[in-house]
C-alpha cells in the first residue's frame, strides 16, 4: 500500500492534477467569499439600501433578494465544482490509480 501511495505520489499527472483541483476551488472560494463580503459591507455600511422595497407597494426589499442572491451563489459553486469533479477530477484520479496499481502490482516484490 506504501509503495502505491509512493507511486501515486511521483506522478506527473497527479501533481497536475492536484494543482489544477486546487487552483479551482480556491477560485471558487474567493468568488463565495466576495459574495459573501460584498453583502456584509452593504449591510454594515449602507444598509438603507437593502430596505428599499422592490418596486412601490412591494414588501420584498432588496434585502431579501441579497440575502437569496448569497445562498443562491453558494449552491451554484457547490454545483459548478460537483459537475467539474464528477466530469474531470474523478476520471483523472481513477485513471492515475489504475496506472499505479498496474504499475506496482507488476514490480518485483510489490515495489
Amino acid at each position: 500500500m506504501e509503495a502505491l501511495r509512493r507511486h501515486i505520489d511521483a506522478d506527473p499527472a497527479f501533481q497536475a492534477l492536484q494543482k489544477r483541483r486546487s487552483r479551482f476551488s480556491w477560485t471558487l472560494a474567493l468568488v463565495m467569499l466576495g459574495t459573501f463580503y460584498a453583502f456584509l459591507f452593504v449591510v454594515a455600511f449602507k444598509p438603507e439600501l437593502f430596505a428599499i422595497p422592490l418596486h412601490e407597494n412591494s414588501v420584498i426589499t432588496w434585502g431579501i433578494v441579497g440575502a437569496l442572491t448569497v445562498m443562491a451563489m453558494a449552491q451554484l459553486l457547490t454545483a459548478i465544482y460537483v459537475i467539474r469533479s464528477n466530469r474531470e477530477f474523478d476520471p483523472a484520479a481513477k485513471s492515475i490509480i489504475g496506472h499505479a496499481t498496474a504499475a506496482t502490482s507488476t514490480a518485483p516484490n510489490g515495489q
